[in-house]
C-alpha cells in the first residue's frame, strides 16, 4: 500500500504544481460563466441597423405608423411612387423594400419583401408581428370591439409547484431545478471525459517513453495503475473543492450585491402573474427561499458520484492506455467507453424536461450513464431508494471494472509494437 501511496502522491504533485493547473483551476469558473453568458449577450447585441422601406398601397399601415414599435436596429420609412420604379432603385438607400397591396382585411395576403441580400429572420418576424397587430386592431374597430377591454379580460396564471416529502410540503421551482440539474449533469460529463482521458494519456506517455519498464521492476502493474487513478482523483477533488469555494463566493456576491438591486427594481411595481413567470423574479425567490432544492444534499451527492463515476471510468481508460502506443490506435478502444458518456449527455437533455420517465429511471440506474443522468435528476427530488440502488450498482461495477482493467493493464503495459485486437482483451482477462 505504501507503493500505491507513493505513486498517487507523485501523480498528484506532478500535476497540481504546474502553472497550467493553477491558472485553469482559478479561471475555469469564470470561463464557464462567460461561455454561458455569451449566447445571451449575443442575442442582446445588434451589430448594425437594417433600413426598410414600406410602400403601402392599402394605406392601413401608413395611417397607423405610430403604433409600430421603434427599434435601434430596424429603421422603417414609408415611401410613395411607382412600385416598379422603387424595385429598381430602393437598394441605393434601403436594405429592403416591402410592398403592401390592397388586401381584404379578413384575408390579408400578397405582402412581399424585396432585397438584394437575404434579410435576417429576426427583422422579417418583427415586421410580421407589427403588421399583425395593426390588422387585428383594424378588425376590432370594424367589429366594434375594444382591444383594451380584451387585454384586461385575458387571464394570466402561475401554477405554484409544491413538492410533497416525508417531512411535509415544500415549495418547488421547476425552472431553477432544471438549471441546477443541467449544470450538475454537464459538469459531471466534463469530469468523466477530461480526467478519464488524462489517466489514459499519462499511461500511454509512460509506456511510449519506456518509463514503465523501470517502474514495474519495483512495483506491481496493478499497484501502479491504482496509484495513478488515486493520484488524479486527488487532482479532481482538489479542483472541485476550489471551484466550490469560488462558486460559493460568487453566489454570496450575487445574493448580497445583485439580488437587493433586482428587488429594488420590483419594489414599486405591481407583481403580476407575467412577472412571476419571469426568470429574474424566480431567481430572487430561489435565493431568498431555496424551497425543495436541497443544495447541500445535491453537493454531497455530486461529490459521491464524482468519485465513483471517475473511479469506474478511469479504470477503463487506464486499461485502454496500456494497450496503445499512439493516439490513432487508442481511438479504436476508447469508442466503446466514450459512446456511453456522450449518450448520457443526450439523455440528460431529455431527462431535465421530464425527470421521472422510464428512460430517466433506467439511465440513472445503469452505471455507464448514472453519474451524469442521476445528477441531472436529483434536483427534482428523486426517491432515496433509487439513489441508493444507483450508487450500489456503481460500486459493484467499479469493483468489476477494476478487476478486469487490472488484468488488461498487467499484460498490455509491457507489450510494445503490437496492434491489439478485441480478442486479445478476452485472452488477457482469462489469464
Amino acid at each position: 500500500m505504501n507503493k500505491v501511496n507513493a505513486v498517487a502522491r507523485r501523480e498528484y504533485l506532478a500535476i497540481v504544481k504546474t502553472k497550467t493547473f493553477i491558472i485553469m483551476t482559478i479561471l475555469m469558473p469564470f470561463l464557464m460563466l462567460i461561455f454561458m453568458a455569451i449566447p445571451v449577450l449575443m442575442t442582446m447585441i445588434r451589430t448594425g441597423t437594417t433600413h426598410i422601406a414600406i410602400h403601402d398601397t392599402s394605406g392601413l399601415f401608413v395611417e397607423n405608423k405610430e403604433k409600430i414599435e421603434r427599434r435601434n436596429d430596424i429603421q422603417i420609412t414609408f415611401v410613395e411612387g411607382d412600385i416598379e420604379v422603387l424595385k429598381e432603385t430602393f437598394m441605393y438607400n434601403f436594405d429592403a423594400l416591402v410592398h403592401v397591396p390592397n388586401f381584404d382585411l379578413q384575408y390579408p395576403g400578397g405582402i412581399r419583401l424585396y432585397a438584394e441580400k437575404q434579410i435576417g429572420m429576426t427583422s422579417i418576424r418583427f415586421l410580421e408581428r407589427q403588421m399583425e397587430e395593426i390588422i387585428e386592431d383594424a378588425r376590432f374597430v370594424r367589429e366594434g370591439i375594444d382591444r383594451a377591454l380584451i387585454d384586461r379580460l385575458r387571464a394570466r396564471i402561475r401554477i405554484e409547484s409544491i413538492v410533497v416529502t416525508e417531512t411535509g410540503e415544500r415549495t418547488g421551482d421547476s425552472v431553477i431545478s432544471l438549471i441546477v440539474g443541467y449544470l450538475a449533469g454537464f459538469i459531471m460529463y466534463f469530469i468523466l471525459f477530461f480526467y478519464g482521458s488524462m489517466i489514459m494519456r499519462t499511461v500511454m506517455e509512460e509506456k511510449k517513453n519506456r518509463i514503465v519498464e523501470i517502474l514495474v521492476s519495483s512495483i506491481r502493474p496493478f499497484e501502479l495503475m491504482l496509484g495513478k487513478i488515486i493520484g488524479i482523483a486527488g487532482v479532481a477533488l482538489t479542483q472541485l473543492i476550489i471551484w466550490g469555494i469560488l462558486g460559493a463566493i460568487m453566489f454570496a456576491f450575487f445574493t448580497v450585491g445583485v439580488v437587493p438591486y433586482m428587488e429594488a427594481q420590483h419594489a414599486n411595481t405591481e407583481i403580476t402573474a407575467e412577472m412571476q413567470n419571469n426568470f429574474s423574479f424566480q431567481l430572487i425567490e430561489f435565493v431568498r427561499e431555496p424551497g425543495a432544492i436541497n443544495l447541500p444534499g445535491i453537493f454531497l451527492l455530486f461529490m459521491l458520484y464524482t468519485v465513483l463515476g471517475y473511479l469506474f471510468y478511469s479504470t477503463l481508460f487506464a486499461a485502454v492506455g496500456s494497450l496503445c502506443d499512439d493516439d490513432m490506435q487508442s481511438q479504436n478502444f476508447t469508442l466503446p467507453i466514450t459512446i456511453p458518456i456522450i449518450l448520457s449527455l443526450f439523455i440528460m437533455f431529455n431527462v431535465i424536461d421530464d425527470p421521472h420517465t422510464p428512460l430517466a429511471f433506467w439511465a440513472s440506474i445503469i452505471p455507464f450513464s448514472s453519474p451524469v443522468v442521476m445528477m441531472a435528476r436529483v434536483a427534482f427530488h428523486v426517491p432515496v431508494w433509487q439513489v441508493m440502488l444507483s450508487v450500489g450498482l456503481l460500486i459493484v461495477f467499479f469493483v468489476g471494472s477494476t478487476w478486469m482493467a487490472g488484468k488488461i493493464y498487467r499484460m498490455g503495459i509491457l507489450i510494445y509494437g503490437k496492434k491489439f485486437k478485441w480478442r486479445d482483451l478476452w485472452r488477457f482477462i482469462r489469464v
